[in-house]
């Protein structure tokens, strides 16, 4: 921390000693100016304070503000990081970690991957360093003027009954972005999809929903594919709400025999190994390094589900493991075998696949289509959920 920063929060901090008012109810003040510091409401601070202002009377407000203070830029990265850190922790593993990879291609629109594990775990840094800050600002207080200035009297229920208040306002507001967070991310455990496979050929898509796998959670999801005599089941563990793939168990009969290939991503290091074996040997090991997280092809058109906005022109790199920037560049009427749809249009550059979800609350893949040598394309056919009883076509087409 630079000398002026912290020159600044010292002739704050001792000019609490001033105030004509009670060790308590400075206390108070500071410790809710520490917990508004922390939240990630950027922009609002000072109408949080206001508001905080008007409704805790007890508290003192020049020390409200002066709390604000432990928020300053040399401090502000260190309190984003533990606010992050610890909402990651709260929330679960499906958010990535921060590192330097992550900032490469941010933009605003990725800010909403990120809020939710941000708040939260700010939200609680927020109240444990409130705490911390009202028990040392009383004992620091009481300590510097005992000699000095006398006490005043103070009704011990008005205190309690603020604390209440307070308590009951910040229980308010998380328990609403928790309704927020779980009505953008629905539970599609047993959704099963079938696709059309051009040309002469068969996919269908299973969730089965979060599993234990390596003493963390993942989900588990299952695609067999089926054209001319080939048949491929990969089990796909993959962290959830980022759909990143940890680990790929393929199996695969042809008609000269089987094979068995494995891909194990490390999404920290940024690098995957795939082993092939084949009559019970391994007969190849490829293995990659890349500059960020390496996707499936498979799981990638599901992530989307997640993304809070999709606007046109929003776009997001994906690594197979080549770099591909996907781009939303149209909104589009499409037709598959299930039906009609109102669809978001994708496309890679380089050019070689193009994706349409639907436009609902599902993001269903509708159409993937390989621009490639031999080229296929995959066309949904039917769509169960895993609340619904099976289904020819998709209840949310077009009429």
């Amino acid at each position: 921390m630079n000398k002026q920063s912290s020159r600044t929060i010292k002739q704050r901090f001792l000019g609490l000693l001033r105030l004509n008012n009670t060790p308590k109810e400075i206390a108070l003040g500071v410790a809710i100016g520490v917990f508004i510091a922390i939240l990630p409401v950027y922009g609002l601070h000072t109408v949080l304070v206001v508001i905080f202002a008007l409704l805790v009377r007890r508290a003192n407000r020049i020390a409200i503000l002066a709390g604000t203070n432990i928020s300053l830029p040399p401090t502000l990265p260190f309190i984003t990081w533990a606010g992050y850190s610890l909402g990651r922790l709260i929330a679960g593993k499906g958010y990535p970690a921060l590192s330097w990879s992550v900032f490469k291609g941010f933009s605003y629109k990725s800010i909403f991957r990120f809020y939710f594990p941000l708040f939260i775990g700010s939200f609680v840094l927020g109240i444990i360093c409130a705490v911390i800050f009202y028990f040392f600002t009383l004992w620091f207080i009481n300590r510097r003027r005992r000699r000095h200035l006398p006490v005043r009297r103070e009704s011990g229920n008005s205190v309690k009954k603020t604390a209440i208040f307070l308590a009951a306002v910040l229980t308010l507001i998380t328990c609403s972005f928790l309704s927020a967070q779980t009505a953008v991310s629905p539970d599609y455990t047993g959704e099963k999809i079938v696709y059309e496979i051009s040309p002469l050929g068969v996919a269908e898509y299973q969730d089965l929903g979060m599993v234990e796998f390596r003493g963390d959670k993942a989900s588990l999801v299952i695609f067999k594919t089926r054209v001319l005599g080939f048949d491929d089941r990969e089990k796909i563990y993959s962290v959830p709400r980022t759909f990143l793939p940890i680990r790929v168990e393929r199996d695969i009969t042809m008609w000269l025999g089987k094979e068995y290939i494995f891909e194990e991503y490390d999404q920290k290091n940024f690098s995957l190994v795939i082993e092939k074996f084949s009559g019970g040997k391994k007969v190849n090991e490829y293995k990659f390094k890349k500059d960020g997280p390496i996707n499936n092809a498979v799981t990638l058109p599901f992530y989307l589900r997640n993304v809070a906005e999709l606007d046109i022109g929003w776009s997001f790199i994906a690594r197979f493991p080549d770099k591909f920037e996907v781009k939303l560049v149209s909104i589009e009427e499409i037709e598959v075998p299930a039906g009609k749809f109102k669809a978001y249009y994708f496309t890679s550059t380089p050019r070689k696949f193009e994706i349409w979800i639907s436009k609902d609350g599902s993001r269903v893949p509708l159409r993937i289509k390989g621009l490639g040598g031999l080229g296929y394309t995959l066309s949904m056919k039917k769509r169960i959920s895993g609340k619904e009883q099976a289904v020819v076509g998709y209840p949310g087409r077009q009429r």
